[in-house]
Formats: structure tokens, sequence, C-alpha cells
């Protein structure tokens, strides 16, 4: 399961609502201290967490969605489908709403931490 397959559209489910989160990208990086670095590392694999549990929510409504006989069912659908990605991520240790929000827009922005993203995740999860 590739990140770009998986977890960026779990990222766009959520909206990515929120601006950029500045201590992510390359630049800020560079300047980071250590512990700093370390800090910013378990961010990502938070991240990568939930955006694996909001796939998994979001698959699992699809197809229910998609058996869905009218717009207010559909309606509902989501409305319950939102509820439960909201809940998956809460539920994920290490990241807040917002912060998943920010770091799948900073993704979404910069190259460099999509790659990052990319590598970290197929370190945790043994793929390519």
């Amino acid at each position: 399961m590739a990140f770009k397959s998986t977890l960026a559209p779990a990222a766009v489910a959520l909206g990515m609502a929120m601006g950029s989160l500045g201590a992510l990208p390359a630049a800020a990086q560079a300047e980071a201290s250590g512990a700093e670095m370390i800090e910013q590392e378990q961010k990502l694999d938070a991240f990568i967490d939930a955006a694996m549990a909001v796939a998994e929510v979001r698959d699992a409504y699809l197809a229910t969605l998609q058996d869905a006989e009218s717009e207010d069912e559909q309606n509902q659908i989501i409305e319950a489908a939102n509820t439960a990605i909201l809940e998956a991520v809460e539920e994920t240790p290490g990241i807040t709403v917002d912060e998943y929000i920010a770091i799948g827009d900073a993704a979404a922005a910069d190259p460099e931490l999509n790659a990052l993203l990319n590598e970290r995740f197929a370190e945790l999860h043994g793929e390519d």
C-alpha cells in the first residue's frame, strides 16, 4: 500500500482546512536540534498511523455510501463517516486533529515533506 494512494486521500478526507505546519518543512528541519528532530519524526509517525486509521474508516464507509438509495441517506452516511474519521484521528496517540490536518496540508504543498512521509511510511510498514 503506497502513501500516495492511501494516506493522501485519507488526509483529504478531513478537508485539510488548517494552515501548513511550519516546523516540519525541510528548511525548518535543517535548523532543528536533535530533540526537536526526534519530536518531529514522532509526529510524522503519528500522522502516518492516523492516516492509516482514516483510510480504513473511509474504505468501510465507501462501500455503504455506494449502496445508498437517496441523497438524504448519502448525507447521513457522510456525516457518520466524518464523525468516525475524527474519532480515528483523536484516538491515535501523539497527534491532534489540528496537527493531522496541518501535516497533511503541509505535505500537499511541500514535495520534500511528502517524500519524507513516503520514506517513513515505507520504514514503518516495510513497503516501498
